[in-house]
């Protein structure tokens, strides 16, 4: 069972090349991910805080596969805080585009294993595949975006996402004169 679950861990991993990406709103797409994961999050003792800007500009995005990676980082947040604790989501705009912050309250990591989590197949958990977060970053990577963690012991982790917003079109910019 479990060199099957690798296996297709690795596959997800491997076919992450062609998204179809389509232009969305990131905080509707985030707040469903939410509602479904909400259950799993209680149950663990997590408080999901929502800071989603209504401002937000749309975003190119496929969404199965964003949400898969999206799904992947939360499971991580709730696994870090194993005695609950409190989740922050935030959406901004940015530049040109958006950023999607997650921060946990949960254990942290040190400066070495921090350095490693985007390496395939490098894992701290019992039966993990060490697949999650290189799989994540690809993800992100194919969408334009990218993906940055910042941790340390004790203090929670932060991962903090940035998506390029699509181009504006620009009859729909110009002023009517």
């Amino acid at each position: 069972d479990r060199l099957q679950k690798l296996l297709g861990n690795f596959l997800d991993f491997a076919r992450q090349e062609s998204l179809t990406l389509e232009p969305g709103n990131l905080n509707t797409e985030i707040e469903q991910l939410l509602d479904f994961f909400a259950p799993r999050a209680q149950d663990a003792g997590i408080e999901i805080i929502r800071y989603l800007d209504p401002e937000l500009p749309a975003v190119r995005l496929d969404r199965e596969t964003f949400r898969s990676a999206l799904l992947n980082l939360l499971i991580n947040a709730v696994q870090a805080m194993e005695s609950g604790g409190q989740l922050v989501v935030r959406t901004r705009p940015s530049g040109l585009g958006v950023v999607l912050e997650l921060i946990d309250t949960g254990s942290g990591m040190d400066p070495e294993t921090l350095g490693k989590v985007f390496g395939a197949f490098y894992t701290t958990k019992q039966g993990g595949s060490g697949l999650g977060l290189p799989t994540a970053r690809k993800i992100i990577e194919a969408h334009a975006g990218t993906i940055d963690i910042e941790s340390a012991p004790g203090r929670g982790t932060k991962v903090t996402i940035w998506l390029p917003a699509p181009p504006r079109d620009r009859k729909s910019t110009r002023l009517n004169s």
